[in-house]
Parts: C-alpha cells; sequence; structure tokens
C-alpha cells in the first residue's frame, strides 16, 4: 500500500502539478454483514433509527433491490470509453419521464480510471433522485461511487420524517461519516464532488443541494433558455474563504489575464494536497482546516413551475469547464422540441466538450459526466391542460 496517503492534484490550467506511484485500489474491510441490518431486506422502507452503523456493499444492494429503481455507473480506465451502469429494480427507466445519463472517460496518465460517478434513484414514495459525483485524489473513483451510491439510501431514510430538506442535510453529513468509517485512509487525500437533485415524481417539489464544483442548470426546454444555476464553491468565494481563513487553512490564489481566478488549499507548511474546492466528500486531511461536507441547499420549484418544458442538466466540471449553460440548455432544447433522441445530444456535448479540452491542453482531457431529467413531452402537455 506504499503511496496510498500520497496527494494527487490533477493537471490543466493553473492546476499545481505533482505527481505519484500509484498504488492498487484496495476497499477497506468491512464486516460480513452491518452491525443493525442484518439479513432483513428493505421492503417496508428504512428509517434513520435503521441505518447501520457501518453500511456494506450487500446492505446497499438488498436497498437497491427494493426500491422502485436504482442504477449507478462504474469507472472504466480506456481514454473517452463510457462507463458501464448497474441496474437494480427497473434501473433507469421511469414512466412519464425521460432520464438520460452519460459518463466518459478523458485523456489522462495511462491506467487512470474515470473518476466521475452517477446515480439515478426513484423511491418507493415517489422521489427521484440524480446525483454527479465527480471523484479526485488517488482513490477518487472509489469514493465518488460510494458516495453516489450511499446518499440515496441515507435520504430515504430521513425524508419521510424529516422532509426533502433536513434529509439532503442528513444525507451529506452520515455520507461523509460512512467514507471515515469505512474508507478512513482513502478518504485522507481523495474525495469527491457532488451535485443531488430529487424531484417528487409529480413535480410538486424539486431540490438541489451540493459540495463543490459540480453543477445544476435548469432550463426551460420551450425557450432553450436557463433559468437556474447552481453554484461552484471555490476557497476563492469571500464568504467561503472566510470560514477557511478562520480553520488556519493555507489558501493561494492566482488570476489569469482572462479574468479567471484559480484557487487551491493547503495544510499548511506542507504544500499538500492544493484541493480546488472548499466543499467536498472525503478529503479528510483538510476536513479540520475548514473544507466541509455541508452541503448548500436549495428549493427550486418555483423556477422548475416557471418553465414551459422544464429540464434539469447536471454535469462535472469536466462538461461546465467547456461548455456553458446556454449552450448545454440550447442544445438539449433543440432536440426536445423538435422530438429527436435527447441522449443523442447528450453524446454531442461530450464530445465536444472533449475537443475544446484537447484544443485547450494538448495532452490532457478531464473526465466528462452528464445527466439530462425532464418529464416527456406528453406528461408535461397533460400537466399544462389540467391548469
Amino acid at each position: 500500500m506504499q503511496g496510498l496517503l500520497r496527494p494527487v492534484c490533477c493537471a490543466g490550467k493553473g492546476a499545481f502539478r505533482t505527481w505519484s506511484v500509484q498504488a492498487p485500489c484496495r476497499l477497506a474491510r468491512m464486516p460480513a454483514q452491518s452491525h443493525l441490518l442484518g439479513r432483513r431486506t428493505f421492503s417496508q422502507g428504512l428509517t434513520p433509527e435503521g441505518l447501520p452503523q457501518r453500511i456494506t456493499n450487500k446492505d446497499l444492494d438488498a436497498w437497491a433491490k427494493d426500491v422502485r429503481g436504482h442504477a449507478y455507473s462504474r469507472a472504466s480506465v480506456e481514454p473517452y470509453t463510457i462507463s458501464p451502469v448497474r441496474h437494480f429494480g427497473q434501473g433507469a427507466e421511469l414512466p412519464g419521464w425521460s432520464a438520460h445519463f452519460l459518463s466518459t472517460s478523458g485523456l489522462k496518465t495511462s491506467g487512470v480510471p474515470n473518476q466521475d460517478s452517477y446515480s439515478f434513484t426513484t423511491l418507493q414514495c415517489g422521489w427521484i433522485l440524480c446525483i454527479a459525483c465527480d471523484g479526485h485524489g488517488e482513490h477518487g473513483e472509489i469514493i465518488a461511487e460510494r458516495v453516489s451510491r450511499v446518499l440515496p439510501l441515507i435520504f430515504s431514510a430521513y425524508v419521510a420524517s424529516q422532509g426533502a430538506e433536513e434529509a439532503l442535510r442528513q444525507a451529506f453529513m452520515v455520507a461523509q461519516t460512512d467514507l471515515e468509517r469505512s474508507f478512513g485512509p482513502m478518504q485522507v487525500y481523495s474525495g469527491a464532488t457532488v451535485i443531488m437533485c430529487c424531484m417528487r415524481d409529480n413535480a410538486d417539489a424539486i431540490w438541489c443541494a451540493h459540495v463543490g464544483d459540480s453543477r445544476l442548470v435548469m432550463g426551460d426546454l420551450e425557450t432553450g433558455q436557463p433559468v437556474y444555476c447552481s453554484t461552484e464553491h471555490k476557497a476563492h468565494d469571500a464568504e467561503e474563504y472566510k470560514r477557511l481563513e478562520a480553520a488556519g487553512a493555507h489558501v493561494i490564489q492566482k488570476r489569469y489575464d482572462d479574468g479567471e481566478v484559480v484557487s487551491r488549499i493547503f495544510i499548511p507548511k506542507t504544500g499538500v494536497p492544493g484541493l480546488a474546492m472548499s466543499r467536498s466528500m472525503g478529503d479528510g486531511c483538510l476536513k479540520r482546516y475548514g473544507v466541509t461536507a455541508e452541503p448548500d441547499i436549495f428549493d427550486i420549484t418555483d423556477s422548475w413551475q416557471s418553465c414551459t418544458s422544464p429540464g434539469v442538466i447536471m454535469g462535472s466540471d469536466g462538461l461546465w469547464d467547456t461548455v456553458s449553460p446556454e449552450e448545454a440548455v440550447s442544445t438539449l432544447s433543440a432536440r426536445y422540441r423538435s422530438k429527436r433522441d435527447v441522449k443523442a445530444g447528450l453524446e454531442n456535448l461530450t464530445r465536444r466538450s472533449q475537443r475544446r479540452w484537447i484544443e485547450a491542453e494538448g495532452d490532457y482531457c478531464d473526465d466528462v459526466t452528464v445527466a439530462f431529467v425532464a418529464p416527456e413531452a406528453g406528461q408535461q402537455e397533460a400537466k399544462d391542460m389540467d391548469k
């Protein structure tokens, strides 16, 4: 396990370039079954009191079989390869809704896997959960996949008794605790950003929660215009910097001629790890220095209801660093209105993003993940008639 705790910073514009010997990825040891769940199923639902002290893969698989549908991506290694997806229950099929997901490996050091991950879950109680994660560090792909799978389970335990907002807050905080308990060494210098959207299947409530620089953009597919964009968590943001400074973090900022600002967070007097975001899951070495897993949570129902044909686009920074919200919404809107395959539109955005990465960086392209969720046209028209 030599090299397990050595940080790895991504290359690219404004990055602090480092290198590390890649150690084999090994999952932390976990008990054969959880302390509280044993072998029982989740068909009667899950409560906060019923959450295991340590969630095992068997727990996750058992829970996933009892929800309406659960699909999640697995890391791929070859450049530009689309990540495989594992399905439980109905997977990504959801009557009345259009849901498409795509995650592709970038062009990086040989053998480095796609560190992005996503999941799409439909709960028995009517909530739809969409999650996109962007892993970083030596074991970022493990952290990202774990978070994308654990968040829906935890949310499902809290939402019935505490509502969506508190369920989202608890989901992120308990997921961070899960990383510390089950992946302790791995999460010290590895982590993941998260964007999570949860919506009722009748579209009467839409919530967004996030940490880091993965983003959600909501657009009106009728007009092709964005109506809501989440913000990135960066150390050069005034409020974020204030918290980090108070906690004793060492923050370095650099402004480029084109106005772009890049900031990195370090453990004082060490030169590591150079984290590019001020909030994240994992990154245990920086939790005492103000890098928090607490998400920003927003009720975006009003923005959704202001649209004639609403749709949500979620993606890792591999997408948003090269494609603007306006361009993404416009591209998918054109296909949606002409009743063409929206999934092909996601592929178009992904390949466009990859081409721009190579044009700008030459020998580097980030992993790119993009997700699209919207009511099917027929359902939206029926809803409008009921008003």
